[in-house]
């Protein structure tokens, strides 16, 4: 009985072990935000904490997205994506456009644009996206 003993030790171990990883599994799938506000400040306090792609699945595809890449490597180091009557004002409004300014698969920050779209040169309002180390638990 007692050679059997290192076996089922050796056995329970792995079986813990892959219980584990199954569960590990299966908490990293579920996306920490499944949809986003449209009241501007509402926005900005939750679009820093979703990826690019998870941006992508919560809203679909941009309008117009312009990529800026490196010209050694022709990698994209950031993005601009607009957004049309995606956010609202204060009233309820809509604002026309929405630009998103991504850097390193985040939102670095969001312009909110009133009788400007992503074709003029005019900035709009510019909001910058508190980082999770920047927020004070």
């Amino acid at each position: 009985m007692l050679k059997f003993l290192p076996i089922l030790l050796l056995l329970s171990n792995l079986v813990f072990a892959n219980h584990h990883e199954e569960n590990k599994i299966e908490q990293e799938a579920v996306p920490l935000v499944t949809e986003l506000p449209t009241f501007y400040s509402d926005f900005v306090e939750i679009i820093g904490l979703v990826t690019a792609d998870e941006i992508i699945a919560i809203l679909g595809e941009p309008a117009k997205k312009i990529d800026i890449r490196m010209k050694s490597t022709n990698d994209v180091i950031a993005s601009t994506w607009y957004y049309h009557n995606l956010n609202t004002d204060d009233t309820g409004r809509y604002f026309p456009t929405t630009e998103l300014d991504i850097v390193d698969g985040y939102v670095e920050s969001v312009v909110f644009m009133n009788e400007v779209d992503e074709n003029s040169n005019f900035e709009g309002n510019k909001y910058e996206i508190p980082k999770n180390n920047d927020k004070m638990i």
